[in-house]
């Protein structure tokens, strides 16, 4: 009989959010000589789960309301699947999962642990999701929030008892974007501008749209993302006859293969937990301009990135139009922001710490 720690891993969709990357370094990188990893999705399949079964000793499973006949259905499916693995510890990630671990912890009860990390400042989100959030997780053994912010609305708008929320900041394999060079800066043309997310409200698209069709130079901005608002974007973009400006590229698994031809990456975003994507940016020696929830946590204005207000198109473009002009001072600020990413954001720091919580829980 195996001794170790048998671990289930459960995201909403196999999509490559902040979310789901993390639990795919968690798959890839935690103790496999002390924890047998599981992962599922409870909602959908989607285009990350082949880098999850490519992995090796990790066990997938795809929940899908298509495939399953509805989400009750997809639910009852995992349930079964739960209840044939029998994991000492439930780790969910994002709310629809985070609803199947507060059903499987009432099943269960004090014969299953169930962690949730919360990757988000959920102030945005609805009245009623809020409300769900807060009484579920009382049920909780463990809270993860993945930076000082999450942690801070965690305990005040969900109610999470502090001794029972475990600050574990985001992590990213700086290895690989630490290889970008860093000589092609501002070598271009056209000075090359990208954002990476989701596109849908939380990352702010509409506004840098409003801030690109201000700029006084010449660009190309690269997209790497899709979304539910996808159409309307592109709408927008016509409407602000930038389009021609505007490469969509769409869902796009090695984003770090086009850092090297990109000066200046851009995240608009309106609400973050700690941006994965700014990590990985200032790592790869990118120049960076963020709103405070993508970046104040993360970099120093001026300093390590820019900083620019949210929801505020003028202030972004005068920014973007002051890098330009001053690109010797923005290749130095990128510099310094590759140094500090080196030091600071490797993903091992975060895997070792919940490693320490699930060897904590295990004991109780």
């Amino acid at each position: 009989m195996s001794n170790k720690i048998k671990i289930l891993h459960i995201i909403p969709i196999y999509t490559t959010g902040g979310a789901e990357r993390l639990v795919l370094h968690y798959a890839r990188l935690l103790d496999k000589d002390k924890y047998e990893i599981h992962v599922a999705s409870c909602v959908e399949d989607g285009e990350l789960r082949e880098k999850f079964e490519k992995l090796n000793n990790i066990h997938v499973y795809v929940g899908s309301r298509t495939k399953d006949g509805g989400r009750l259905k997809a639910y009852g499916k995992l349930w079964q699947y739960t209840k044939d693995i029998q994991p000492d510890i439930i780790h969910t990630h994002i709310l629809a999962a985070d609803f199947f671990g507060f059903f499987v912890k009432l099943k269960l009860g004090k014969k299953i642990k169930w962690i949730s990390t919360q990757h988000n400042v959920e102030a945005s989100t609805s009245t009623l999701r809020k409300i769900l959030w807060r009484f579920i997780l009382k049920f909780a053994d463990s809270v993860v929030a993945v930076s000082k912010s999450v942690e801070k609305f965690t305990i005040d708008n969900f109610k999470v008892k502090k001794e029972k929320c475990e600050l574990l900041l985001n992590g990213i394999d700086t290895e690989n974007w630490l290889k970008v060079p860093l000589n092609k800066l501002f070598t271009h043309d056209k000075i090359q501008l990208a954002s990476v997310g989701r596109l849908w409200e939380q990352k702010g698209h509409t506004y840098l749209l409003q801030a690109l069709s201000k700029l006084n130079f010449v660009f190309e901005l690269h997209l790497f993302g899709d979304g539910p608002l996808r159409e309307r974007l592109e709408l927008e973009a016509k409407n602000l006859q930038i389009n021609d400006n505007i490469v969509w590229h769409g869902v796009t698994p090695n984003v770090v293969d086009y850092m090297r031809d990109i000066d200046i990456v851009i995240q608009a975003s309106l609400w973050e937990g700690l941006s994965l994507v700014v990590m990985e940016m200032m790592s790869s020696g990118r120049v960076v301009v963020a709103t405070p929830p993508a970046g104040e946590e993360l970099m120093v204005d001026q300093k390590t990135g820019y900083l620019v207000p949210s929801k505020n198109s003028v202030k972004l473009a005068e920014k973007l139009v002051y890098i330009v002009e001053n690109r010797e001072e923005a290749k130095a600020v990128a510099l310094e922001a590759r140094k500090v990413a080196k030091e600071n954001f490797d993903i091992m720091k975060n895997v070792q710490g919940l490693e320490n919580i699930y060897d904590k829980l295990a004991k109780n």
